[in-house]
């Protein structure tokens, strides 16, 4: 018999708030943001944003090195990572990087390295690091 609060009790303790948070996906309550032309409803505001993108038919979201456009940024990320049009791209290419540089340009298909970068390599601002991350 394993002591108490040993290794079986933590995991059974995860187990159980797993198991509850999981119910929680499958009951309508709290869900307040609903779309008003299908059965979409969520808690998070966002998610009722990004939703309204399908009916709307908008593609906000454009490919860097082609006209590929999508309605979310994940389909763009899977685009430029997982097609083989663009071997060896990538989402943020850093355009302020010399390119005639020894150094390799910096690149990366995640928009919060890229700002990063820009802060620390270039030393913009927070702002404008954001605002030169926008795609």
């Amino acid at each position: 018999m394993p002591p108490p609060g040993g290794p079986d009790r933590e995991k059974d303790i995860r187990e159980c708030h797993h198991n509850r948070r999981h119910a929680l996906r499958h009951e309508d309550t709290g869900k307040k943001y609903k779309c008003d032309q299908c059965d979409f409803a969520s808690r998070i505001p966002g998610h009722l944003k990004r939703h309204l993108l399908v009916h709307s038919g908008q593609k906000p979201f454009s490919c860097p090195h082609c006209d590929y456009s999508c309605n979310n940024i994940e389909n763009l990320r899977k685009h430029v990572i997982s097609t083989s049009k663009h071997v060896g791209k990538f989402l943020y290419e850093c355009k302020l990087c010399p390119q005639e540089s020894l150094q390799a340009v910096f690149g990366t298909n995640f928009q919060k390295e890229y700002k990063g970068h820009l802060e620390e390599r270039h030393k913009l601002s927070s702002e404008d690091a954001a605002e030169a991350a926008k795609l």
